[in-house]
């Protein structure tokens, strides 16, 4: 992260990474039944679909399996335009 301190719902954003237009992140708070949570994250400030958990091992465990599945997903894979273009003949 950038130095920034971010939080949410008391949960200060402790570790974050970006596919695409896609912001992931993991938030602790020391006092929450569940002091870990792995959000999704659009524009720095809005947070969905979070996932709570007991240890920091087990959000990002889920960090990563969701960073795994964006990975997969079409709108963030990269596509090599020369290779679509090629039809097989020299030019």
């Amino acid at each position: 992260m950038n130095g920034e301190t971010r939080s949410n719902q008391g949960y200060e954003i402790i570790e974050g990474c970006t596919i695409g237009n896609t912001e992931l992140v993991i938030g602790h708070h020391p006092k929450a039944p569940n002091p870990y949570v792995c959000w999704y994250c659009k524009g720095g400030d809005n947070y969905y679909w979070g996932c709570y958990c007991n240890t920091l091992e087990a959000a990002r465990e889920k960090l990563n399996e969701r960073y795994q599945s964006e990975c997969q997903m079409p709108y963030n894979q990269q596509h090599d335009k020369k290779a679509k273009q090629r039809d097989g003949r020299e030019r």
